[in-house]
């Protein structure tokens, strides 16, 4: 798997969706993997991370206009947890700071 943001946050490599599954730390950051890296298939693994790709797709949904070159996802329309964004503002800011270098 050519992960993005969870490597970065864990300092671990993954080989699989069940590795991430059963680290917690990994775990936390799946929702992010899968909104900031579309080159993955994440489809064929939907059944296994249902929580964590609608949590994407909710903040595809809400953010959708800084994701125009990734391939789409869902939309559902919820709110967002607001104790939950600065987290993607956290990822989001690294993601741009590391493509400007």
């Amino acid at each position: 798997m050519k992960l993005k943001i969870i490597p970065v946050f864990t300092g671990k490599d993954y080989q699989s969706i069940d590795e991430i599954l059963k680290d917690k730390k990994a775990k936390k950051l799946l929702w992010a993997e899968i909104l900031f890296n579309d080159k993955i298939n994440w489809e064929k693994y939907k059944d296994k991370i249902e929580k964590d790709y609608k949590k994407a797709a909710i903040y595809y949904t809400n953010f959708r206009y800084l994701f125009k070159n990734r391939k789409p996802l869902l939309e559902i329309k919820e709110k967002i947890d607001e104790r939950e964004i600065r987290r993607f503002e956290e990822i989001y800011r690294f993601l741009n700071k590391i493509r400007s270098l």
